[in-house]
């Protein structure tokens, strides 16, 4: 369960690493990624913090399966319908922070899961700035 951070910094690696692609999108569907990812991004920065002080992200779960649901339909024509169900399939897959919360308050080492979480973060919130300057 833990390997959910993992799941979700490949998907936020995977988009950047296709940045190119996604900005040769129009201008609403970048703009309207961009918001995608600074959502990912702020609800990812959420987690980290909650999890850092010993609370469980409400909430969250709900707030990630509604963004990999919507992730396929902003990135599929610049990436292939393929490649966009896969990518949003895994961040689906990666939905149950609220279960990690609890298995981490378990470990008494979770700063590198903490810091795949943020690292996710920020790189969903670097794609963001790219795909809005275009």
């Amino acid at each position: 369960m833990i390997d959910l951070a993992k799941n979700i910094l490949d998907v936020a690696k995977a988009l950047l690493g296709m940045s190119d692609q996604l900005r040769a999108a129009v201008r609403q569907r970048r703009a309207d990624m961009a918001n995608l990812f600074e959502s990912i991004s702020s609800c990812l920065a959420t987690v980290s913090s909650e999890i850092r002080v010993g609370n469980v992200p409400h909430g969250k779960c709900g707030e990630l399966i509604t963004y990999s649901e919507a992730l396929p339909g902003l990135i599929d024509k610049e990436l292939g319908e393929s490649k966009a169900k896969e990518l949003g399939e895994t961040l689906r897959s990666a939905y149950n922070v609220e279960c990690m919360a609890m298995e981490l308050s378990e470990v008494a080492e979770k700063e590198p899961h903490l810091k795949e979480i943020e690292e996710a973060s920020g790189k969903f919130r670097a794609l963001a700035n790219i795909l809005r300057v275009g």
